[in-house]
């Protein structure tokens, strides 16, 4: 098991500041884009210039959700170039010994949320300052052991939504049954 700061395997760049635009085909990602299930739908469009290159999303990048109370990290895992806002902080590794779905759980799991917020500036709208994310010391096991979370956590993700349907199909039929009994 190896410990590395943050910064060591990944660049991290903060989000861009653009004004949305009725004729723009660019992409720009809030934190509610990451939420969505196809947010190239929804989210807001920009207009090109040549200073978003650098900002440019590619897939395999990772999006850390830096303002507001959530704190969530995602893969980027779309075809198409995104630009992330100023609410979120792009991450792109710098090495192929952490794959990014395993540093996306890492940054989800809620012992490491904790100590990103107990470090959070502000109260209204609280934000996760550059230097924090840098400096958070990652575990990186080898690349099996890695793997195996990654299958792991999606297994209780489906697993969650599975017990979710079932109690949701559940409630409907005890709803119909007595409904039906009121209609006797």
């Amino acid at each position: 098991m190896i410990k590395k700061k943050l910064t060591d395997i990944a660049q991290i760049l903060s989000g861009v500041y653009m004004k949305d635009s009725p004729v723009g085909t660019i992409p720009y990602l809030q934190v509610k884009d990451l939420l969505m299930d196809s947010p190239e739908t929804t989210t807001s469009r920009i207009e090109y210039t040549s200073k978003l290159d650098g900002y440019m999303l590619k897939k395999g990048d990772l999006l850390f959700a830096g303002k507001g109370t959530t704190y969530l990290c995602e893969v980027y895992d779309r075809d198409f170039p995104a630009v992330p806002s100023t609410t979120l902080y792009s991450m792109r590794l710098k090495t192929d010994k952490i794959s990014p779905e395993y540093l996306r759980w890492y940054m989800n799991h809620p012992n490491v949320v904790a100590v990103i917020k107990s470090s959070q500036a502000g109260s209204a709208t609280p934000l996760i300052h550059k230097p924090t994310l840098e400096n958070l010391m990652i575990l990186i096991p080898d690349q099996k052991t890695q793997q195996i979370i990654v299958e792991i956590d999606a297994l209780q993700k489906r697993e969650k939504e599975i017990l979710e349907t079932i109690a949701d199909k559940k409630m409907q039929i005890t709803n119909q049954l007595l409904y039906n009994e009121l209609n006797k």
